[in-house]
């Protein structure tokens, strides 16, 4: 394994002054009785600029702009976080063999956690769990404390927070935490995640997560419902390929579109998916690839571009992170557990139509194509 020289910076967003013109100010490290958001963005987010721009955008998504919002920047050295990225979904066994950089994950990748993770702890949760002598916090204080802070991630920023968690977790196992303080403890940790690559069903942390089944990106993580979820969109896209030409009509492909939906796949992590966020016809426009994994698809209250269903999970998206900032600030007054998203009044009605699930055999999709087809028939007669 190369040396590791990889570092973080932290900034945070402040008022606009002759020292900050850009309202982004570097600190050393979070404050540990602090009410703010720690955003984690992609791996892109090298300079300042990128960092503060992405501070910016969580900043215009939420409803109380006083609240203290911090964002990371990365300086990977030598890493490659490609590398890292798969070699964290290795250790769950959910990895992609399709993709180049897998095969140069070794066995120590595995359970390694980069420098620049390993400092980010030290500056963000590690105070959290420590009174001002070093010395271990009572459990309310240490539970007030997490409860008061909200991880905004997205893309590798997920894998990040993995990271996190797993030092969290040789953390409190070394100051003498009980295992069932420390499932405790890391429930109170809460995050919400966009397009994120990162194993599904692992962590013990209270994370909620907004996908598009069109981001290749966040789709290439390895999991028996992702890989049914794959296989069906690519029959469906056969078998518009079959009402266009009728040589390649296969009895076995089958149309399938899901809809707004959810999955948790355990009762501390929450899945909200949509099929696409954006058009098939605006996707394949060369200067729009990827923008089913960009931030922005998700953050922007008005998109004219973005599919109803986009609206849905970008909706979901922005009232989930407002709701995580207001217990948050409760927690100034005492601890307070985060109640479950279920049982929100706010979020029924995402919820009633998420939990419905629906997979649409025929849809408007299908139906225009074979209008269009049927319409050719009869011009060519």
């Amino acid at each position: 394994m190369k040396p590791d020289n990889s570092h973080i910076t932290l900034g945070k967003r402040v008022k606009k002054s002759r020292a900050t013109p850009l309202k982004w100010q570097l600190i050393e490290k979070l404050p540990p009785d602090e009410v703010c958001v720690l955003a984690l963005p992609g791996s892109n987010a090298d300079d300042s600029k990128k960092a503060n721009g992405f501070a910016k955008m969580i900043e215009e998504v939420l409803k109380d702009k006083k609240i203290p919002i911090y964002c990371v920047q990365y300086d990977l050295a030598e890493r490659n976080f490609r590398i890292d990225r798969e070699a964290v979904l290795a250790r769950y066994g959910q990895e992609n063999h399709q993709l180049p950089f897998i095969k140069l994950v070794s066995a120590k990748d595995k359970t390694y956690v980069p420098q620049y993770i390993r400092e980010l702890y030290q500056k963000t949760l590690a105070p959290r769990l420590r009174d001002e002598q070093g010395h271990p916090a009572s459990i309310a204080t240490v539970s007030q404390r997490l409860n008061k802070l909200v991880f905004a991630n997205h893309c590798q920023g997920s894998t990040v927070m993995l990271q996190l968690e797993h030092l969290l977790t040789k953390d409190m196992q070394h100051l003498g935490y009980s295992p069932k303080i420390q499932q405790y403890l890391l429930r109170q940790i809460h995050s919400v995640n966009v397009a994120p690559v990162t194993p599904y069903g692992v962590t013990k942390t209270t994370a909620f997560k907004f996908i598009s089944l069109s981001d290749d990106r966040a789709m290439s993580v390895c999991t028996k419902k992702i890989a049914y979820i794959r296989r069906r969109k690519q029959e469906h896209e056969n078998f518009l390929a079959g009402i266009k030409n009728p040589s390649l009509k296969n009895p076995h492909d089958k149309p399938f579109v899901m809809h707004f939906s959810l999955t948790r796949p355990t009762e501390n992590e929450t899945v909200f998916a949509v099929n696409n966020l954006y058009s098939n016809e605006l996707r394949q426009q060369k200067e729009l690839d990827g923008i089913e994994h960009t931030f922005d698809s998700y953050a922007d209250t008005i998109d004219d571009e973005r599919s109803k269903d986009g609206d849905q999970l970008s909706d979901m998206f922005r009232q989930t992170l407002n709701w995580l900032v207001a217990h948050a600030q409760k927690n100034e007054q005492g601890l307070q557990e985060l109640p479950d998203i279920f049982h929100q009044p706010q979020f029924s009605k995402y919820i009633k139509r998420a939990q419905e699930n629906r997979y649409e055999m025929v849809t408007k999709e299908t139906k225009l194509i074979k209008k269009r087809a049927e319409t050719k028939k009869s011009s060519d007669r």
